[in-house]
């Protein structure tokens, strides 16, 4: 996959757009920057667990990948064997009040779905080859915690968000989540 990717986004290598782990890592957002993938869980917002010494390939999608300021794109990806998850940061910060916190969140989610979407279709046009792959969206809030597993999106309004990430996309697997094994 990651030889298909690099075919149509050429630049890849030359941004250093592309990493690849063999252990556990974290996933960090950079203010005006690429994402970053991190050994520390400090200030990172995702965690790909490797469930053995397999490669893990990362690639920052925004401001690397993709560098189109007008295209809307998620964060980055990781490939395992035939998984694609494709990551969006969410960077809020929660004020404590439930209320606000849930319509922050909500707006997250709207804005992620299309991010995730666009990101997968900007992949599909350009030639990548997704067919043999199990494609997966996730959407990441702060704070990241240990053990925060990626669940299924349960509100209605997020069910509303899955609906539209299927249309826009062709995809079901949307998750919410901090954490994935890989």
């Amino acid at each position: 996959m990651i030889n298909n990717i690099k075919t149509f986004y050429p630049h890849c290598d030359s941004l250093s757009c592309h990493e690849i782990h063999n252990t556990t890592f974290y996933i960090r957002d950079v203010d005006n920057s690429k994402c970053e993938a991190v050994q520390n869980p400090n200030d990172a917002t995702c965690c790909v667990e490797n469930s053995n010494t397999d490669d893990i390939d990362f690639i920052c999608i925004d401001k690397c990948v993709i560098n189109n300021e007008t295209i809307k794109k998620c964060d980055c990806a990781v490939i395992k064997n035939n998984v694609i998850w494709f990551i969006e940061l969410k960077e809020v910060s929660f004020s404590g009040n439930r209320r606000l916190d849930s319509q922050k969140r909500k707006n997250g989610r709207k804005k992620a779905v299309k991010q995730l979407a666009s990101t997968i279709n900007d992949f599909k046009s350009k030639g990548v080859d997704l067919s043999n792959y199990l494609v997966a969206g996730l959407i990441c809030f702060p704070p990241y915690i240990n053990e925060s597993n990626p669940i299924t999106i349960p509100t209605a309004s997020a069910q509303v968000q899955l609906l539209e990430y299927i249309n826009l996309c062709g995809y079901s697997d949307l998750f919410e989540g901090n954490h994935i094994v890989l």
